[in-house]
């Protein structure tokens, strides 16, 4: 009896065998993406965190990026941030800095979200020297054209080179101004300071119950 009903609709196999692979396809990219960003910040925390940098790039007047560049910003600016280890006793604006907001205001000073070809390359107007130095140390060719557009690759960039000179020993001012050279100079140090002491008050007072 049992072989006569399995017998009869056989055929449903064919209609539910294309749905059990879509939904097992699914649920790998599911995990291996999760996976992926673990590695930089517990599943938990991380959503929660790219959505509050999301809402200030939101919420900022002089970011005039499109909704799906914010949400790329915020993604690249979160997990970068676990990537970037502050010295101890570093302070911005009098407080203990936290590298996202940290990595935010970085933007924010240097090119008001607006990328400037004329200051230097992408979000972070990175000048043409820095990129040069990179390449030499990574043994990579950055593709000024396209590759320098990545959010992710320019953070990529500024920290790894941000933190070796934090490693040789420079203050994180003094590592910031050296990055980049003639492009910068003290007065916007204290511009970041100021831009980062607004942000985490405002971040302090939001999360207050």
């Amino acid at each position: 009896m049992m072989k006569k009903l399995i017998w009869k609709y056989k055929y449903l196999v064919f209609l539910f065998f294309p749905l059990f692979l879509l939904l097992f396809s699914f649920r790998e990219s599911e995990s291996g993406f999760s996976f992926d960003l673990g590695r930089y910040f517990p599943k938990q925390n991380y959503n929660k965190e790219e959505r509050m940098v999301y809402a200030h790039l939101t919420s900022d007047s002089e970011n005039k990026l499109t909704a799906h560049e914010k949400k790329e910003l915020a993604r690249a600016i979160v997990r970068h941030a676990q990537r970037l280890q502050l010295p101890d006793g570093m302070t911005l604006g009098g407080y203990k800095p936290i590298p996202s907001l940290f990595l935010y205001v970085w933007a924010k000073t240097r090119t008001k979200f607006s990328p400037n070809i004329s200051k230097g390359y992408g979000i972070l107007a990175l000048p043409e020297i820095l990129v040069r130095n990179f390449e030499r140390k990574a043994g990579a060719k950055i593709n000024r054209r396209f590759d320098i557009s990545s959010y992710s690759i320019q953070y990529k960039m500024i920290i790894l080179l941000y933190k070796e000179l934090l490693a040789a020993g420079e203050t994180p001012e003094a590592a910031y101004l050296k990055l980049y050279g003639n492009a910068s100079s003290p007065s916007e140090w204290k511009l970041l300071e100021k831009n980062y002491k607004v942000l985490h008050e405002q971040v302090t007072y939001e999360s207050k119950p």
